[in-house]
């Protein structure tokens, strides 16, 4: 999933890939970082040391495992797994100033935008006083549509790639915007469907669908918000007629969830307050229908005000994210929670994200300030092939893969004098790293 902050004050980008071939070798320890794990224990050989400010497997900030697992892959297997990307495609968005005060074109700097499964891109782009909007960008770098359709205050846009177009969560600050979950082809055109899609988060499903979470308001002190959960489709229509209600919560955004392929979901809502401990964990099936609340121990202490992120590894067992660092491990359906795997808890502050139709994962290391160790290439079994080689490209890398495996990278700003058309430069390498298997 892709967030991007519209023109009310901050600015966000969507998400982005980037890649040329793969350097292979074990990372070197460095720096604490971000990256996504695989599935399963890989072996426990410690790398070399590493001296560099962005030394290999930490790119970004926190603090390494004890234990740093990091092993290599046989070359013949990296061989399959992390070939070249082949070539870059470029896409240009232009806008012409006019020269108003403190005018500005917003770039979506930041994030990248995943694709569809068919190749699809979203190039965000916003001019300051003026509504977000998106073009509509095939594999071959090529206009087929556009879609703008959002309140000037819209403050926050999160993108959810499906098999064929997008789900877009628009917020505005005067509520004059479409305020929920918009549902677009590939070519931009509104799906509509039933209503209302009021939502507070999206999230990706596997074979495409959408997870729509909402609190909704519950007016009382001993229900501040209702729970509740809904899966919309690639046509735009719910799959069950009513929500799935799962009690009553303080009302935030503090929620997860994430499904495997056999069909189970797991979905993760902080049961305290901000400032307090607790979570609870809820099994749903590929419907997003209730299957049982549990109330894992380990979760009871951990702060309910902190980032989280679930993901499937490719065994069907989920990991879970706690404040950037992977911490445990749960098979489907039971309520036992066990570590994270050593080379995931190595990894941290990173996405996991399955390529090759399941043959592999590719760790996207958040906030690393090189695009050459931004997207790290991990067996099944968490051994690592390197970093994907991204040639011609520079500076902070914030990347996405694709549920067709495009890498992309966050767009760039390209600055030209007042009245003169600017660009907003997206780059992206179409099918680099093969379907996601998601």
């Amino acid at each position: 999933m892709a967030r991007w902050r519209a023109g009310v004050g901050a600015v966000l980008c969507l998400l982005v890939a980037c890649g040329q071939g793969v350097s292979r070798g074990p990372p070197a320890a460095g720096p604490a970082g971000t990256v996504d794990g695989g599935t399963g224990d890989s072996g426990v050989r410690p790398p070399d040391a590493g001296t560099g400010s962005d030394g290999g497997t930490f790119p970004d900030a926190g603090s390494p495992d004890p234990t740093i697992c990091t092993e290599s892959a046989p070359d013949d297997v990296c061989g399959s797994l992390a070939p070249p990307l082949g070539a870059k495609v470029t896409h240009q968005f232009l806008e012409r100033l006019d020269g108003g005060p403190g005018e500005n074109v917003f770039c979506g700097m930041g994030r990248a935008s995943p694709a569809s499964s068919t190749g699809v891109l979203l190039h965000p782009v916003q001019v300051q006083g003026s509504p977000p909007s998106f073009a509509f960008v095939d594999r071959d770098g090529q206009d087929i549509g556009t879609f703008g359709q959002f309140a000037p205050d819209t403050y926050e846009l999160d993108v959810v790639a499906q098999d064929t177009g997008f789900g877009i969560l628009d917020r505005s600050v005067s509520g004059t915007g479409s305020d929920g979950l918009i549902l677009v082809d590939d070519h931009g055109v509104d799906r509509g469907g039933p209503e209302p899609r009021q939502g507070s988060s999206v999230a990706p499903l596997p074979g495409g669908g959408v997870a729509l979470f909402w609190f909704q308001d519950g007016s009382t002190t001993d229900c501040p918000a209702h729970a509740l959960v809904r899966k919309y489709g690639d046509d735009g229509q719910a799959s069950l007629p009513d929500w799935t209600a799962l009690g009553c919560y303080p009302q935030s955004e503090a929620t997860a969830i994430a499904g495997n392929s056999s069909g189970n979901v797991l979905l993760l809502v902080a049961s305290a307050s901000p400032g307090e401990n607790g979570w609870d964990a809820f099994w749903l099936d590929s419907d997003l229908r209730l299957v049982a609340r549990v109330f894992p121990p380990e979760l009871t202490s951990e702060p309910a005000d902190q980032e989280v992120a679930i993901a499937a590894l490719l065994d069907g067992s989920f990991v879970l994210r706690f404040g950037g660092q992977w911490k445990y491990r749960v098979q489907p359906g039971t309520t036992m929670l066990e570590a994270a795997p050593c080379w995931l808890t190595s990894r941290p502050v990173t996405d996991l994200i399955p390529i090759r139709d399941g043959a592999a994962y590719a760790a996207i290391h958040r906030g690393s300030e090189e695009c050459g160790r931004a997207v790290e290439v991990l067996t099944p079994e968490g051994r690592t092939c390197g970093y994907s080689t991204l040639d011609g490209t520079s500076g902070p890398c914030d990347m996405a893969v694709g549920r067709d495996g495009t890498l992309s990278k966050s767009p760039d700003a390209v600055v030209s004098a007042t009245g003169e058309p600017r660009a907003c430069v997206l780059e992206f390498w179409p099918s680099a790293l093969g379907a996601s298997g998601f």
